[in-house]
């Protein structure tokens, strides 16, 4: 068996639940979920086999045989191929912990409820076989570059550097990502091929800028803190209330089958926004999206997400540099065959 030390900061808060819904600590369950469903979506996006692990055709199938995904992560009758230890150097970011922080931008009559979240720093120890261990290592390096560890990303959370790079960079080169089959993409499930990523940067022409964001300045007593603590403002409530309400138009798809909904059945927001955070004089925000199966409805939501006069009206900055958006994954696709 070998060790993986991989050592984190977080750059958004970081929540992974608790029992009663509220978070003693980072919790081990929480990580390793969430690395699942990368994971599972890499896959797929390789071509490989992932099964749906909470529907009737999960692992193991009727010959014995388990996905390339619960090969790894476990299943029924098969124990996973690594143990995670968590170092957890972090602090709530509000006091008390179990408050929410509700956002209602103008109009909204609820809001979006921000759950107790925490920053600082972590330290994930991956304890397995040199193949799988190497294989997290530039998962990680993937996530830290695209994605997000834990839950509520949708809300913003888990976004994180690598403080430790270099030794994570030797342990993904050790054993390179590869194409692991044909499978189609499914509509239903997360798949690489299906996602598009995000990011913008602005620099920020006066100091109090997110005082200006719809819906902060009513709760700009419980953001300042934030801000000048941890040098993140909560802007994605903000940004989903104008995409979702304000640029959609019902001839593009349902709203609810994109940006989620509470009722009638709950369903899981396809768009992820970060909250924004300071990068040396600048600020950045960045996301990701499941694109709908239907081209027209992915189409406008990618020309939204994309759209730099929304962010600017929307944050008030006075420079916007947005990245080039990827909305293929074959760049994604080689970064992790190539184990960057």
């Amino acid at each position: 068996m070998s060790t993986l030390t991989v050592t984190l900061c977080t750059r958004t808060p970081v929540y992974t639940g608790g029992v009663d819904g509220t978070m003693n600590r980072i919790h081990e369950t929480g990580i390793i979920g969430s690395l699942r469903w990368w994971y599972e979506a890499i896959v797929r996006g390789l071509g490989g086999w992932a099964c749906d692990p909470v529907s009737d055709g999960r692992c193991p199938d009727r010959d014995g045989n388990y996905c390339d995904v619960c090969a790894v992560f476990g299943a029924t009758g098969w124990r996973r191929r690594f143990r995670l230890e968590v170092e957890d150097n972090t602090q709530p970011i509000w006091s008390p912990p179990a408050k929410m922080l509700n956002i209602r931008p103008p109009g909204r009559k609820r809001g979006w409820y921000l759950p107790p979240g925490k920053m600082g720093e972590l330290t994930l120890r991956f304890i397995g076989e040199p193949r799988v261990l190497s294989l997290m290592a530039s998962m990680l390096l993937f996530l830290e570059k695209w994605g997000n560890l834990g839950a509520k990303p949708q809300l913003g959370y888990g976004v994180f550097s690598i403080e430790n790079h270099d030794k994570v960079q030797k342990w993904a080169e050790k054993w390179q990502w590869k194409v692991l089959g044909s499978q189609q993409p499914s509509g239903n499930l997360p798949d690489l091929r299906r996602f598009g990523f995000f990011q913008f940067r602005f620099s920020p022409s006066q100091p109090g800028w997110w005082t200006k964001v719809p819906g902060l300045t009513y709760v700009a007593r419980h953001v300042q803190p934030l801000v000048s603590r941890h040098q993140v403002v909560p802007v994605s409530p903000a940004l989903k209330n104008e995409w979702r309400f304000h640029q959609w138009q019902k001839s593009w798809g349902d709203a609810r089958d994109v940006f989620g909904t509470l009722r009638p059945d709950r369903k899981r927001s396809r768009v992820v926004v970060s909250w924004a955070y300071a990068q040396g004089d600048s600020w950045e925000v960045r996301g990701w999206v499941w694109l709908p199966p239907q081209p027209l409805t992915a189409k406008h939501l990618w020309s939204l997400l994309a759209d730099q006069q929304i962010w600017a009206q929307v944050i008030h900055s006075g420079s916007l540099h947005p990245k080039e958006p990827v909305s293929t994954p074959q760049e994604l696709v080689q970064f992790l065959e190539e184990g960057r």
